[in-house]
């Protein structure tokens, strides 16, 4: 066998091997455009992968007629494309299958439902960590009890039973852990806007400001909300993210 021929062999293999381990895991932010619309929707998602099965949480602003809020989907993936489909409010029904091109997932999104349907483009880009947040450490030591105690046992106290690995949000960038305080702060810092603190995905999340798979989980205004708020002007004036 030629030496050519031998490298195309194990170009192929190579080629092969990366394509078998493509992956979709990981948490979203993106868009859907209805159909015959020049709007575009704000709209979430969180994929976790396991060989081609696909389970994960498909989120559209809470305000969208009866097709908004966060659907439970699962599905197959292959190197190329993704199909998954589910349940959700008011037992409207998504469908969506996207093409994988890098980090950034596109196609036709359709949901069905007693209120009608709505058939649209639904583009999702994956969000990767900018850092690890260990710059933030200070911050958290110097505040350990405050975080302890009213960040993490009363503000987002609800928060690692998705927020956990191996649960539905453990793929996002946000890892609850009740018994790593510092390791939970840490990726608490990566969601904090330090130029706009209030406008913070820690807060806009869990109150549902942007999708959230998991819905509103704090209200405007509430002792919750102030705690977060306190924690990411916090991070914000040490600028430490």
């Amino acid at each position: 066998m030629s030496m050519r021929i031998r490298s195309g062999v194990l170009l192929a293999g190579l080629l092969s091997v990366t394509a078998a381990h493509a992956d979709v895991t990981g948490s979203y932010d993106g868009t859907l455009t209805p159909k015959k619309s020049t709007d575009t929707l704000a709209a979430a998602a969180v994929f976790a992968q396991t060989d081609k099965l696909v389970s994960g949480t498909v989120a559209l602003p809470a305000d969208l007629l009866s097709f908004g809020g966060a659907y439970l989907v699962s599905g197959k993936a292959t190197p190329k494309k993704v199909k998954v489909s589910g349940i959700g409010p008011n037992g409207v029904l998504l469908k969506y299958s996207g093409k994988i091109v890098g980090t950034t997932l596109q196609g036709k999104a359709k949901l069905k439902g007693a209120a009608g349907k709505l058939i649209g483009t639904l583009t999702l880009g994956i969000n990767t960590a900018s850092g690890d947040g260990s710059a933030c450490d200070g911050v958290f030591t110097a505040n350990e009890t405050f975080f302890t105690d009213q960040v993490l046992g009363q503000a987002m106290q609800t928060c690692d039973s998705c927020h956990a690995p191996g649960l539905q949000a453990g793929a996002t960038r946000l890892h609850v852990d009740p018994s790593d305080p510092l390791g939970t702060a840490r990726t608490i810092a990566l969601l904090v806007d330090a130029a706009n603190p209030s406008l913070s995905r820690i807060l806009e999340k869990p109150l549902n400001v942007l999708p959230h798979g998991g819905g509103q989980q704090i209200l405007p205004a509430s002792t919750e909300e102030q705690i977060l708020a306190q924690w990411a002007d916090l991070i914000a004036v040490a600028a430490c993210n």
